[in-house]
């Protein structure tokens, strides 16, 4: 079912989706994707969510539309309220009930786009200084390894982005675990990994300034996952 008809079918039964923290993350989730950002920001302030298995995927849901919404205020040249956004991703709401890791990952991408909007506004000083930050983070073999990458171009480390976004592509080979959707079946599980390998390739090749391959990697992590929120968002700017 796309997900325009997944929302609908979660907004019409709204009150019931209430009376549960997974079902309405579920329809945040949707709400993100679909880019309602206000009405996702707006749900996720509204409740008080108790944590269960692998319920710290929520703070990554947080962390999303605060980002997008960020970069959509970005583009109308809202630097303020770019800033506050982004500024927000960075926290852990207590309603959320997700600690701060102790090696937080995504505040790579975080200081990134923070160091963008005063890049954007003409503050030179504060945007090296959250490119700093930004390289800085420790990511292992991830995603956000993006990030980083673009953070040392901004730096002027033309050599240590080149290989940042070479181990990225590299990494790719092997791609993520995914045992969480095992539940859902090994075929759906494996498109979806497969579908990551692919948005990672397509990040590496946008990072070296390769935008068809980028483009191509990007739709067929669409085609195998509809619902992979970056891929759908990088598409879009290519």
């Amino acid at each position: 079912m796309l997900p325009q008809k997944r929302l609908k079918l979660l907004e019409d039964n709204h009150r019931t989706i209430i009376k549960r923290d997974d079902a309405l993350s579920r329809e945040i989730v949707l709400c993100v994707l679909l880019q309602q950002y206000d009405r996702a920001i707006e749900l996720l302030a509204s409740r008080h969510f108790h944590t269960w298995e692998g319920g710290g995927r929520i703070h990554n849901v947080y962390v999303d539309a605060h980002l997008l919404r960020g970069q959509k205020k970005l583009k109308y040249k809202k630097y303020q309220e770019a800033l506050k956004d982004f500024e927000a991703a960075l926290e852990y709401p207590e309603n959320l009930e997700v600690g701060r890791p102790k090696r937080d990952r995504r505040a790579c991408q975080t200081y990134f786009f923070i160091g963008s909007a005063y890049e954007a506004f003409g503050d030179t000083i504060k945007a090296r200084e959250y490119f700093e930050k930004s390289a800085s983070v420790e990511v292992g073999q991830s995603e956000y390894s993006y990030y980083k990458g673009l953070a040392l171009k901004k730096l002027g480390q033309e050599d240590k982005a080149k290989r940042t976004f070479d181990e990225l592509k590299e990494s790719a080979k092997t791609g993520p675990a995914v045992t969480f959707f095992a539940k859902f079946g090994e075929e759906q599980a494996h498109n979806i990994r497969t579908a990551n390998i692919h948005y990672i390739s397509g990040l590496a090749y946008l990072g070296k300034g390769m935008q068809e391959e980028a483009q191509a990697e990007f739709e067929k992590a669409l085609e195998l996952n509809i619902n992979h929120l970056w891929a759908r968002v990088h598409l879009s700017e290519l």
